[in-house]
């Protein structure tokens, strides 16, 4: 039997529970970091809801009160110009830097210095940008200087009336000059008017005298028949032509018809 001894008896070790900290100080930790959530989340929403500024609005503001004030200050006053003569009229208002539109009731204006300014529009005192066109109403009226020369130019009218072979010459002469008074006509288109029918049925011969002892300029008339269509009716250069040279028209010659045109501005 052998002597040795088994080693003393020494318990296993109790392995040591990890310490629980208790439930009110986890809650110490766990509060504050839902509430800092809560703050950030709360903060960024804030910042997104909140309107932007809007810096340019005074610059705009600024702008607008600067594009004013240019106006005010190229705003140009239209001259007064009632009574003047169309040329007259015409420096005054191109001098302010403004275009200038005649507007007559009849006829062309060809020669400036016979029209005389009724009114404009705008009107006088007004205000207008530069550029701008006044539109310029006039009426035809003769010089002084001319009142000798219309009357040397009635002198052979009244010598032809008197030099007319017969009544019907003196009155066909007469005829003629009432029809030109009254609108404008081509040479064709007076004798058609004197020895139709319809009009003064006079024979051709004597129509044919009287238009010839008239002394019309038919360039003039065939100006103031291309005005007179433009202004009752739109019409292209070919139409207007057409018109002032047709038999059933007006007549003209292809040279006057093109003066006329011209004069109207084609």
């Amino acid at each position: 039997m052998s002597n040795v001894q088994p080693p003393p008896y020494s318990p296993p070790p109790v392995a040591h529970e990890k310490a629980i900290k208790p439930w009110f100080k986890k809650k110490r930790i766990i509060i504050p970091a839902a509430a800092l959530a809560l703050i950030v989340i709360g903060g960024a929403a804030g910042a997104a809801n909140k309107p932007a500024s809007t810096p340019e609005a005074a610059p705009a503001a600024a702008g607008s009160n600067s594009a004013q004030n240019a106006d005010a200050a190229t705003a140009i006053e239209v001259p007064d110009t009632i009574g003047k003569t169309a040329k007259e009229a015409a420096a005054l208002l191109e001098n302010a830097g403004l275009e200038v539109d005649f507007s007559a009731e009849s006829g062309v204006v060809l020669d400036r210095d016979n029209w005389t300014v009724l009114r404009t529009a705008p009107a006088a005192g007004e205000k207008a940008k530069d550029g701008d066109t006044v539109v310029v109403s006039v009426e035809k009226t003769a010089k002084p200087e001319a009142e000798p020369v219309e009357q040397a130019e009635a002198e052979p009218e009244e010598a032809a009336q008197d030099d007319a072979p017969s009544l019907a010459h003196a009155n066909a002469l007469g005829s003629a000059v009432m029809y030109l008074d009254s609108m404008p006509f081509s040479r064709a288109g007076l004798i058609d008017q004197l020895t139709s029918e319809y009009g003064e049925a006079y024979p051709k011969d004597v129509a044919e005298w009287a238009v010839d002892k008239v002394g019309a300029d038919w360039n003039a008339e065939a100006a103031e028949a291309a005005q007179m269509y433009l202004d009752t009716m739109s019409l292209s250069k070919d139409r207007l032509y057409d018109q002032l040279t047709s038999e059933y028209g007006s007549q003209f010659t292809a040279e006057q018809a093109k003066f006329g045109l011209k004069a109207v501005g084609y």
